[in-house]
């Protein structure tokens, strides 16, 4: 009998860790996607600021003259042209990851999918993965422009991610309209869906994507970040409180017109008052929410953190995009910078939070 006892134990421990690991698979978050377009519009960011400081010129390592540029900038340079690949190349191996894992959700626990796609909060996050494959899309479009095969991979990712957006924007808005929506659960988190849209444009102009489908998005983006700011405003100011795990998504608010600021150099390859309005627009929501840090200090993790990371890497993009259109005028290059520290800080604090998570499996609890 007490051999039987002994040998029964092995096959418990088995049959637990099985259980355990279906059960953090059903409860794998959609939201962890988010990761993505945060390291990859970091990745942007470096990038941009390595063409800015002038030892790459045409976004080439190989072919910039550094001999001419032997001062700091021969060193910076380089130094961030290499950091921007490094986060974009982890990027894509963290959507390859994500994508494999909640492909296994999906086909392992169609049931679980089907609750997300059903779930008020977390249809929103969904959204997260063409944005990914926009931004991933976005940052290698210039290589090999119209030539290799490499970019032309590049552009059907571009095309299949686009069209993710399209259909997953109808299916959320066509879910808002036929469910009884909660009020207590509208966040900022339901700009997601909307931004997708805008990201369209920055992404498809990089790789010569038709107009006509870039004012598209861009049209559809602009119209319903006004109507769902409003919604969102409103709410905000005459209801309760918003629930602790989504106050991080109050920085969603700095995207929307950051990426509307880009979208209008990318589209018109022009400066204009409306961009100015609009990146000033962003820039209050930062002063905003530096104002309310202490909020931000109390938070226990989840997964919407990531929420802190692309909307201050899209300002500080929209900041060196100023910057260059206005004859490197200072003012913009510091905000750009500043932005960059916030991002940047957000980006490797928010993964140590999350590998931390992920580790003792608190990510997958519901």
């Amino acid at each position: 009998m007490e051999s039987q006892k002994t040998d029964s134990k092995p096959i418990d421990s088995i049959s637990t860790q099985s259980n355990s690991t279906e059960s953090k698979l059903a409860n794998f978050p959609v939201a962890l996607f988010a990761s993505v377009m945060g390291t990859g519009s970091l990745s942007l960011v470096l990038k941009k600021m390595s063409i800015i400081v002038g030892s790459l010129p045409n976004a080439n390592i190989i072919e910039s003259t550094l001999e001419s540029n032997t001062s700091w900038q021969s060193i910076i340079a380089p130094l961030l042209w290499w950091s921007a690949y490094g986060f974009a190349v982890l990027a894509v191996i963290v959507f390859t990851l994500l994508l494999v894992c909640y492909g296994a959700k999906i086909f392992f626990h169609f049931n679980s999918f089907k609750a997300d796609l059903k779930h008020q909060v977390k249809i929103n996050f969904l959204s997260s993965i063409p944005i990914s494959m926009l931004i991933i899309a976005a940052f290698w479009g210039d290589v090999g422009v119209g030539s290799d095969v490499f970019w032309y991979g590049v552009l059907g990712l571009f095309y299949i991610a686009s069209a993710l957006q399209l259909v997953l924007s109808l299916y959320v808005m066509s879910f808002w309209f036929r469910e009884s929506m909660k009020s207590t659960l509208l966040s900022p988190a339901w700009f997601i869906p909307i931004v997708g849209n805008l990201v369209v444009p920055l992404s498809g102009s990089l790789i010569f994507a038709s107009k006509d489908l870039l004012l598209f998005f861009f049209s559809v983006g602009c119209f319903f970040w006004i109507i769902l700011g409003a919604m969102i405003m409103q709410r905000l100011i005459f209801d309760q409180s918003l629930d602790s795990k989504f106050i991080p998504t109050l920085f969603i608010f700095i995207a929307p017109p950051s990426i509307f600021t880009i979208d209008l150099h990318c589209l018109f390859e022009s400066h204009s008052t409306l961009s100015l309005i609009s990146f000033n627009v962003a820039l209050f929501f930062v002063l905003l929410l530096v104002s309310l840090g202490k909020i931000f200090t109390k938070l226990s993790f989840a997964p919407s953190w990531w929420a802190f990371t692309f909307p201050l890497c899209a300002f500080s993009l929209a900041g060196f995009v100023l910057y260059v259109d206005y004859g490197f005028k200072w003012f913009y290059g510091v905000l750009g910078i500043l932005g960059f520290m916030m991002a940047f800080f957000a980006v490797t604090f928010t993964s140590y939070k999350t590998l931390k998570a992920i580790l003792d499996g608190t990510i997958f609890r519901e």
